[in-house]
């Protein structure tokens, strides 16, 4: 729909143009400078993210068990599997996904000095590949593990990605598509290339190698996301993968923002911002087989998930 602004634009650009021409070309670039810049933050034609209504009351709002007060990551298994975990202990909980109930828990562990144990760390997401598991810390380590049974210990391969060195990682999540694991930053440093410290970048760790790649997988302009919806700042703290667009959604706890993302060019398709009546520091996010949309938050007194149905349009 914008090509009758492009053709245009360039043609008059090269003719000589009297008072009237200049006026119809100052016309011209204002008209498409708006589109522009609506295409940009709200691209209601391209993505999914437009058909949760976040404006609206969540369909349902769950209420978790005080053991995830500060509920950190959400991850979805093959078989529709709701997975969640707090932010220091290497414990994973399967959850129903309507009422809440914790259905079971395992303990992820590695081998130390003193023996074997829980691991205490900084852990900011989850995510499921087939049948491997996958814990992140906010310096970029990796816990691979297998799923457990009720308070079953199982054994975390690690791996290191290096990413702490320069970067905050908060988010994770799996695309089939690269069979990659995709891990988000929050924050950037400007000595790494990074010039703007406004640069979220995403970064791959395919799983046939088990090696980040150098290279981000696309870069995020927190500038340009806050902008879109009259906010200050952009930091995510959780990357999900939408089955049916294959975009990729960012969720920003700081800002109360969710964004969507396309796969291929990493451009911004359409931006949001989320009530804080329901998302008062939300901090993971799922997209379930029927397409719900899943959204952790922590709270003073419990952790919450509240639930949005991908509308028709």
């Amino acid at each position: 729909m914008f090509s009758p602004v492009f053709v245009c634009l360039p043609e008059m650009a090269v003719r000589p143009m009297n008072k009237n021409g200049f006026r119809i070309f100052a016309l011209c670039a204002l008209v498409a400078a708006m589109i522009l810049s609506h295409s940009v933050a709200f691209s209601a034609d391209r993505g999914l993210l437009y058909r949760y209504h976040f404006a609206d009351t969540p369909e349902y709002r769950i209420k978790l068990p005080s053991s995830l007060r500060e509920i950190s990551g959400l991850a979805v298994s093959e078989a529709g599997k709701l997975f969640a975990h707090d932010d220091e202990l290497s414990t994973v909980f399967q959850l129903d996904p309507r009422s809440g109930k914790v259905l079971k828990k395992f303990h992820v562990i590695t081998a130390r000095w003193y023996g074997k144990g829980r691991i205490e760390d900084d852990f900011e997401d989850i995510a499921v590949a087939g049948n491997r598991f996958f814990l992140v810390t906010s310096s970029g380590t990796l816990y691979e593990f297998r799923e457990g049974k009720n308070e079953e210990k199982v054994q975390a391969v690690v791996y290191k990605t290096g990413l702490g060195k320069s970067y905050e990682v908060e988010g994770l999540c799996y695309d089939p598509v690269s069979d990659a694991l995709l891990l988000s930053c929050k924050k950037s440093a400007e000595k790494k290339g990074f010039r703007k410290t406004d640069e979220r970048p995403v970064f791959s760790f395919p799983l046939a190698s088990m090696t980040l790649r150098k290279s981000p997988r696309f870069i995020v302009d927190a500038r340009t996301v806050a902008a879109s919806a009259g906010k200050k700042g952009f930091k995510p703290s959780a990357i999900s993968r939408h089955p049916v667009s294959g975009t990729f959604f960012l969720l920003s706890a700081e800002s109360r923002l969710i964004a969507e993302i396309d796969a291929g060019t990493g451009s911004l398709l359409n931006v949001f911002a989320l009530p804080a009546v329901y998302h008062p520091q939300p901090e993971g996010m799922v997209v379930m087989p029927d397409n719900t949309l899943l959204i952790s938050s922590e709270d003073i007194l419990q952790g919450t998930v509240s639930a949005y149905s991908m509308r028709s349009k």
